[in-house]
């Protein structure tokens, strides 16, 4: 067994603590587990070396495809007692994107795709996967099936044996294996099963989980369908409401509370549905379910809000009637539903304007004092509105009042508050004139009020070191000519280690570019491409008269070596505010805005995706190739983006007003930047 195991140079391909040879003594040690042992799984330990970062299931490392063979000698053991754990090992990786090396040389050809090779392996033994849906644990048979919908490829080969297991428990009360091999047909060939889903609704002998779940496989089989009764909505949602039902155990792809969750997201109008119904039982036993349900089809589907937010804004009303002792009788760590219900309303983007009112009366009392628990959330919404009821709220936070800035995201509340920004200034005014570890998101949230700022550029100046003053050139550059006072400290950095963004602040300030076009183009030189993201935009907001960064700039954006790692999107947006050129410009455009889903944000600037199709817009008829793509975010019924309602909003409004300028302006368009 593991035949061959110490021969593959582990070291080199993932990053385990231990060296080299980890990965043998730990797949060694996990085949040799005994039966009923509780200790913590060598698993755990071969993950913390296979993926990059903390999110699951990330980035996978090359070592991946090396593994799939002896992790399915594992699995194969009988009574391991940690199969289960590999096959959720197996399912991450084939969930999972290559991690790129950032020392690969092109000479060696195309980078492989780990991950692509890794599922390529476990499709070759297709076979061997598909007879664990006969173990005996339930467990196994649910993970086998959700590893059997990642491998469509295999698909002609896995699909009887998921058939025939999900049959086999027709009459089996809360058999999560044969419900989720249901799920698994309708993933992997939805359409060509519509009559045996049919059959498995029909199917009175058939346990209600069982035949919920081929509505499921029904709704996919022709997603863009009406749903065909209000029985069947009821069926379904009955399963998700239901504590005690095989779909609150199952776990699935996606970020879907439960598996019909995520496979609904293909199917609007079913989801929409189920939304409906579960938000329309009365009482409050089920509540978290139907909250969860209408959050999830909000952040998917565009017209959502309009017709859930209302019904949720009576459960609020509901809820707040309520006593809180009913409301608080939940188990240790579930959130009051309450909190959750103004939470959806406050992320719900524009249609939150619709119950303003009902944010504000939820937020009485002392704003100086410690703030009931939906304070916060309510507080957010109607920020991110521009809504003025809140300003005591956040006066009140920003003058840190029993830490409330901490439970507030600064980032999206701040920018829509500029109408407001003389009555939060001196409050701004204290927070930011107080050396914080926490400022950074304040003041990366204040650059998108431009001179409105202009008054806190003193404070922040005179109560930040000269070592960390980079941290605001940003917002001092955005103010331009109104953060004049605090122009001394800002030169003095020319002779510190951010000479090239002390340059351009400068020149944001004073009118006068200075040494700002050489100094940008020297540290793109100096850093390269990786330098892009936060060099480009400054260079393309000098335009022509940083005309000596074109020959550095468009050696990095056809970059053949590490092109995918650079931020081509600044790159290209700086090439075309520079010279008005955009030949070869459209292309890492276009590739920026085709991936799903697009990210929400994009750290100290807007996400470089938004950017993207700003731009596009900006190049006018040259850009032109772009319209389908555009057309798209613009119009689509799906939301772009994941779980980030009011990021995708500004998708759809950017690529709106980009499509009304490709079509109407003439070739010599306005050019970014200017």
């Amino acid at each position: 067994m593991l035949e061959g195991v110490d021969e593959v140079p582990w070291g080199r391909l993932g990053y385990w603590p231990g060296g080299s040879a980890a990965v043998p003594g730990l797949l060694r040690e996990l085949a040799a587990v005994p039966p009923g042992s509780s200790e913590e799984s060598p698993v755990w330990r071969l993950r913390d070396g296979l993926f990059q970062g903390m999110s699951t299931p990330g980035e996978v490392y090359d070592a991946a495809p090396y593994l799939v063979p002896y992790l399915l000698e594992v699995v194969k053991i009988a009574r391991q007692p940690h199969r289960g754990l590999v096959v959720d090992l197996m399912t991450d990786i084939a969930l999972a994107q290559p991690h790129r090396d950032v020392s690969w040389d092109p000479a060696a050809g195309p980078e492989p795709d780990h991950a692509a090779l890794a599922r390529a392996a476990m499709t070759a033994d297709v076979d061997t996967i598909a007879r664990w849906l006969n173990d005996a644990s339930p467990k196994i048979v649910a993970g086998t099936a959700r590893l059997l919908a990642l491998l469509p490829e295999a698909a002609t080969r896995s699909l009887p044996a998921l058939r025939a297991r999900a049959e086999k428990g027709v009459r089996r009360a809360g058999d999560a294996g044969a419900v989720t091999c249901v799920l698994a047909v309708a993933w992997l060939a939805a359409a060509d099963h519509a009559e045996w889903f049919a059959r498995l609704r029909r199917a009175t002998t058939a346990h209600r989980d069982l035949r919920a779940m081929a509505v499921v496989g029904l709704a996919l089989a022709s997603p863009a369908a009406e749903p065909d009764s209000d029985a069947a909505v009821a069926l379904l949602a009955d399963a998700q409401a239901d504590p005690a039902s095989t779909f609150g155990r199952l776990r699935w792809h996606g970020d879907g509370v439960m598996p019909a969750g995520s496979a609904l997201r293909r199917a609007e109008h079913w989801q929409r549905a189920v939304a409906r119904d579960l938000l329309a039982r009365p009482g409050l036993q089920r509540i978290d379910r139907a909250l969860h349900g209408a959050r999830e089809a909000i952040e998917h589907w565009r017209a959502a809000p309009t017709e859930l937010l209302p019904m949720v804004a009576d459960r609020v009303r509901d809820l707040v009637s309520a006593p809180s002792s009913v409301r608080r009788r939940r188990k240790l760590g579930q959130q009051d539903p309450l909190v959750s219900a103004v939470e959806l309303i406050a992320h719900s983007g524009r249609a939150a304007a619709g119950h303003a009112d009902l944010l504000a009366e939820l937020l009485t009392g002392d704003p100086a004092e410690p703030w009931p628990d939906v304070a916060g959330p309510a507080v957010e919404g109607l920020a991110r509105l521009g809504d003025g009821r809140c300003v005591p709220w956040l006066v009140a936070a920003f003058l840190d009042e029993y830490g409330h800035v901490k439970h507030l995201d600064v980032r999206d509340t701040l920018p829509a508050m500029v109408a407001h920004s003389d009555a939060l200034i001196p409050a701004l005014r204290t927070y930011l004139g107080s050396p914080r570890y926490d400022s950074r998101d304040c003041l990366n949230a204040l650059v998108s009020w431009g001179p409105a700022a202009a008054p806190l550029a003193p404070a922040v100046a005179a109560h930040v070191s000269l070592a960390y003053l980079s941290v605001a050139l940003p917002l001092f550059g955005a103010i331009g000519p109104g953060a004049i006072d605090v122009e001394p400290q800002v030169r003095a950095l020319l002779d510190e280690g951010d000479r090239a963004e002390a340059a351009w602040a400068l020149w944001r300030i004073t009118g006068e570019p200075g040494q700002a076009p050489a100094l940008l183009t020297e540290h793109l030189a100096r850093y390269g491409g990786h330098a892009a993201h936060d060099t480009a935009p400054m260079l393309e907001q000098l335009g022509p008269a940083a005309a000596a960064a074109v020959p550095v700039l468009r050696e990095h954006l056809h970059d053949p070596e590490h092109g995918h790692l650079y931020d081509r999107v600044a790159i290209a947006r700086a090439l075309w505010a520079i010279t008005g050129d955009g030949e070869g410009l459209v292309t890492p455009l276009l590739d920026a805005i085709t991936a799903r889903p697009l990210p929400g944000w994009g750290g100290r600037r807007p996400a470089s995706e938004l950017l993207a199709v700003q731009a596009l817009g900006m190049m006018g008829p040259v850009a032109s190739a772009a319209v389908p793509a555009l057309e798209a975010i613009a119009h689509g019924r799906a939301r772009v983006t994941e779980r980030a309602v009011r990021a995708d909003e500004r998708y759809q409004r950017a690529a709106q007003r980009a499509l009304s300028i490709v079509d109407k302006q003439p070739p010599s368009s306005t050019r970014p930047g200017q």
